[in-house]
């Protein structure tokens, strides 16, 4: 269980120290983050892939979350979130950017024009 991984977040390579099968199964069984963030963690709001964070940073986030939409996990074992964060890692990014979908943008640009009319 474990180990040591690298990989590029944030335009830097980060080390994990999860283990990303194990937190395939934390996300998806035991602290249910697919409710919110979508199975493959790019179909949620907000979306987890790309990783904006470093591992401390997401540990720091999650048990301290300032954001009303998300409570804070303070009772979650580092270790469990390291291995989420190695999962959310290891997940391909397929979807694309919000700012990268025509008709989204379109549909914001006019929602917005209607609000400040």
């Amino acid at each position: 269980m474990g180990g040591l991984s690298s990989t590029t977040v944030l335009g830097q390579d980060t080390a994990t120290t999860g283990d990303q099968q194990r937190g395939e199964a934390l996300f998806t069984g035991v602290y249910k983050c697919y409710a919110c963030h979508g199975f493959d963690a790019q179909t949620g709001a907000p979306r987890l892939k790309p990783m904006n964070y470093t591992e401390e940073g997401f540990i720091t986030f999650v048990n301290n979350s300032p954001l009303p939409q998300m409570p804070a996990y303070a009772d979650v074992p580092a270790s469990d979130l390291a291995d989420i964060y190695a999962y959310i890692l290891s997940i391909p990014v397929d979807a694309p950017a919000f700012d990268d979908i025509p008709l989204l943008q379109d549909i914001l640009d006019r929602k917005l024009e209607a609000l400040t009319d």
